[in-house]
């Protein structure tokens, strides 16, 4: 039932435009995570460099969106509802996503949906850099699969 809501809320994070939707989106997924996920402070912590970029983002927003209904002016440049109202809407779809993504991680239910496959996967990840020697040796398709299963054979063993 988490995984289905969890989608759901992706996908409606994702997709709606309406700033009473994502923020209630934006409370419903804060007491989730305060009651799944074991390490918030340490997720919250992490947070602190991202407030420069979303200060660049805030800045973009304003100087974008210049229409609208003026709620102050600083020199030439119009701060307007409407550009306000996006910068939030973008601001809370990005610590939407984040802390989806924070209870998808501590949750561990994504890795026990694939805990079959979770040694292939892993194999796969850790092979990526493999093919850049197999292009360097122009091998045939054949040749490159017979190296790959080599490799995961080696590995595994």
């Amino acid at each position: 039932m988490l995984n289905s809501f969890l989608l759901l809320l992706f996908i409606s994070t994702i997709f709606v435009e309406n700033l009473k939707v994502v923020l209630t989106i934006f409370i419903v997924e804060v007491i989730l995570n305060i009651v799944l996920n074991k390490n918030l402070i340490r997720d919250l912590k992490r947070l602190k460099f991202l407030i420069y970029i979303y200060t660049i983002t805030f800045i973009i927003h304003i100087i974008s969106h210049q229409n609208g209904e003026v709620i102050l002016k600083l020199f030439n440049i119009y701060i307007t509802k409407d550009g306000v109202m996006n910068f939030l809407v973008t601001f809370l779809r990005i610590i939407n996503l984040m802390m989806i993504s924070w209870v998808v991680k501590d949750t561990g239910f994504l890795m026990r949906k694939l805990g079959r496959y979770r040694r292939v996967i892993e194999n796969v990840i850790r092979l990526v850099p493999e093919v850049v020697v197999v292009f360097r040796r122009r091998l045939k398709f054949k040749s490159f699969l017979r190296y790959i299963l080599i490799r995961i054979d080696l590995k595994d063993n």
